[in-house]
């Protein structure tokens, strides 16, 4: 079950990766110039934009059928969230959340290595950089990473909740997360880097089969 809970995640996932290529196979068809070029890649990023968002809820499911360990579990389970008008605009409005919730750090835990880099461009006239100033830029980069993983975080209970417990608002998610992970963080990594070579391992396609429903189950569990 666990399995063919995976195969619908992996079906969501090919259909929008098929929506987002679909652009780029009309523009080496139509070899048309560079504005309606972007038009085309943009109609169509967008597009596979709003299909990624209307099936989001399969991905609470999936972890839905993994967050009870007094019951058994069905298929429904992942269907769970497209049962009714009511569940399913809760889990858009939740994901939507998320969402912007993790967008917000990017833009602003990037945007100083990015900005550095700009410059450094204009200063050097398009040239390489110097190596002090990519030193740096990677310096920043890898920060900025860390400083975005550190944010994520914070929410990383809040998909569990909504499974508990859906009558709250949105919000409650969200905020009673970051209080619950401001005392777990570390405990949080500790448990991700633990499954770093099963991670690894699935590179290879095959072991993430066994590894992507193990590490569900067991980031449900604590």
């Amino acid at each position: 079950k666990a399995l063919f809970a995976l195969a619908i995640l992996v079906i969501e996932f090919m259909i929008i990766e098929s929506l987002a290529y679909i652009p780029y196979y009309f523009v080496d068809i139509l070899k048309p110039d560079r504005t309606i070029e972007f038009i085309i890649e943009v109609a169509g990023g967008t597009i596979a934009t709003i299909v990624a968002l209307l099936l989001s809820p399969f991905v609470l499911g999936f972890f839905r059928i993994f967050y009870s360990d007094d019951r058994d579990y069905s298929l429904n389970d992942v269907m769970y969230y497209f049962s009714t008008f009511g569940k399913y605009t809760k889990a858009i409005k939740f994901v939507l959340g998320f969402v912007l919730r993790m967008i917000l750090p990017v833009v602003v835990y990037f945007l100083l290595p990015a900005s550095i880099f700009a410059v450094a461009k204009i200063i050097n006239n398009g040239d390489s950089l110097e190596n002090g100033i990519k030193i740096l830029i990677i310096a920043l980069a890898i920060t900025s990473t860390v400083l975005v993983l550190r944010h994520s975080i914070r929410y990383f209970v809040s998909i569990l909740l909504l499974c508990e417990n859906e009558c709250e608002k949105t919000s409650y998610y969200f905020t009673t997360s970051k209080e619950i992970m401001r005392h777990h963080e570390k405990d949080v990594v500790k448990l991700i880097l633990s499954f770093f070579w099963w991670i690894l391992s699935s590179i290879t396609g095959l072991p993430a089969l066994y590894v992507i429903p193990y590490i569900s189950q067991a980031m449900c569990l604590s």
